[in-house]
Formats: C-alpha cells, sequence, structure tokens
C-alpha cells in the first residue's frame, strides 16, 4: 500500500538574512473522476461458494452521469439526468428499456434528500436522508416491502466513530435486527476523490470521513452486544492517493468465518 506523503518544497538561500519559502500547491482532486471499475466478489456462504465479475464504464456529460455494466454477458446501460433538483436515472438492460426507474432528490445544499424506486409508475422501495449542520450524514431511513432499515451516525471531530443500526420487520420470514456499528479509520490514508459502483457518487450522500474506513464492528444489541460481524478493508493508492484497489472481507462473529471477499480496481479521468 503506497502512503501519501505531504511534500513541502523550501527555497533556502544561503548567508541570507532571510529564509524564503514556496507555499505547496492544494491539489484539485475535482478533476478526478472515476473511469473504469472491475469488480470481482466471492461469497463463501453459498455452498458451493459462488464466484462473479463484472466491469463498468463511466462517462460524464455536465450534470448527466452515465455508466454501463457489463455482467455474465448482460450489458446495463444507466443514465441519470437532473432536471429542477431531481435525477431520474434509467436503464437499458442489452438495448431494452426498463420498466423501472430510480430517483434522486437533493437538498438545497446538493445532497440526496430521499430516493426511490419505481416500476411501472409504482414505488417499490425509498429512502429517506438527514444531515448535520457540516454536511454529514446524521440519519437515514431504508423502506422496503417487508422490513424498515433505520441507521443513525454519530460523529467526533467531523468523523462517524460509531452508528446505531435497526431492521424493522413487517412479515415472519425476515429478522427483526438492532445493532452498534464501531468504525476504525486508516490514519495514514485520506479521501481524496470519489469511487463508487453504482447509483450517484457517494460524495451525493453527504459530506465524506477525512479518511479511508479500515474496519467496521457489528456488535448485536439483541444478544448482549455481542460481535457478530466484521469488516476489513485493504487499498492501494496512486502516487496522488487516488484509491486503485479496494478489497474488503466480511466476516462473521464468533470463529472471524470468512462469508465474502470483494475486490475493486479503479481507473480515473486525467490520469
Amino acid at each position: 500500500m503506497k502512503k501519501i506523503l505531504s511534500v513541502i518544497f523550501a527555497s533556502i538561500v544561503l548567508f541570507a538574512c532571510k529564509k524564503e519559502e514556496t507555499p505547496s500547491i492544494a491539489m484539485d482532486y475535482s478533476q478526478y473522476k472515476i473511469k473504469t471499475a472491475t469488480h470481482s466478489s466471492r461469497n463463501y456462504s453459498a455452498a458451493p461458494s459462488s464466484f462473479s465479475t463484472d466491469t463498468t464504464f463511466y462517462t460524464y456529460e455536465g450534470s448527466t452521469y452515465k455508466y454501463t455494466q457489463r455482467r455474465s454477458g448482460t450489458i446495463y446501460d444507466y443514465t441519470a439526468t437532473l432536471s429542477n433538483g431531481l435525477y431520474t436515472q434509467e436503464l437499458y438492460t442489452n438495448g431494452t428499456l426498463s420498466n423501472q426507474k430510480v430517483y434522486y432528490k437533493l437538498n438545497t445544499a446538493g445532497y440526496i434528500d430521499s430516493n426511490w424506486i419505481a416500476s411501472n409508475s409504482i414505488v417499490t422501495q425509498s429512502s429517506r436522508n438527514h444531515y448535520n449542520t457540516d454536511g454529514t450524514l446524521a440519519a437515514a431511513a431504508q423502506y422496503y416491502s417487508g422490513y424498515t432499515n433505520l441507521i443513525s451516525y454519530n460523529y467526533k471531530n467531523g468523523v462517524a466513530d460509531y452508528a446505531h443500526s435497526e431492521r424493522i420487520a413487517y412479515i415472519p420470514s425476515i429478522p427483526n435486527a438492532k445493532d452498534s456499528v464501531a468504525y476504525e479509520y486508516a490514519a495514514n490514508l485520506p479521501y481524496r476523490a470519489d469511487f463508487y459502483s453504482t447509483g450517484l457518487p457517494t460524495s451525493f450522500s453527504g459530506k465524506p470521513s477525512k479518511n479511508l474506513l479500515q474496519k467496521a464492528i457489528y456488535y448485536d444489541k439483541l444478544n448482549s452486544n455481542a460481535i457478530r460481524q466484521t469488516t476489513e478493508y485493504q487499498y492501494q493508492t496512486d502516487d496522488i492517493g487516488l484509491v486503485t484497489k479496494r478489497v474488503f472481507n466480511i466476516y462473521t462473529q464468533p470463529g472471524n468465518i470468512l462469508m465474502l471477499t470483494d475486490t475493486t480496481v479503479y481507473t480515473y479521468y486525467n490520469k
């Protein structure tokens, strides 16, 4: 893993009575947008384990986001278009327009206030976000046909250090769940630019953390706060700190049993 060092250029004149320094120039990371994401995952919870791969290509036309995903011989073309503060995303599968659309409503700060999925104009699931005054995500609610997910975040010095999540089920086949999630970050890996898979870039969901997430620990509040799952992240970065590879592994606890490993390799425009 490459470490990113802050480099200060100084001009020192020998025998001069005054030292002059040239200040470092801040890097404009907004010019680096995802170009491709090559993704693979293996699910060990299946018997036998299942493996999947896909590659996504991104293009940008002003406020319009487009990406094409190739997966198992099928081509998915997504286009998200902005109009009056609302992004509407359409999907073509092998050239055929889907009857399902995804909508993202933005608030005045440009973050996603709510979003919903509709098939033939009938909403099948939705979500709502709430933000702190500094733009960080405070809470989110996700509504599905059989249950609701609720999550709220706690911040320390502008960084989400833990969250509370709850699944409220409405049908017997789906169990209720309640977790407390602790987050750990890679101190030597600052968050530089968006890297994501589908939908709008992650920066549309609130001000990101200062550093990259390294580990998430899930405590089961319905089972005496026992650790039930951990997720560990690894990254490779280039010479200016852009993430070129991300790997995360999900383990069930106790026993630290690997359930899923997920790898994505990224390229960027202007690189």
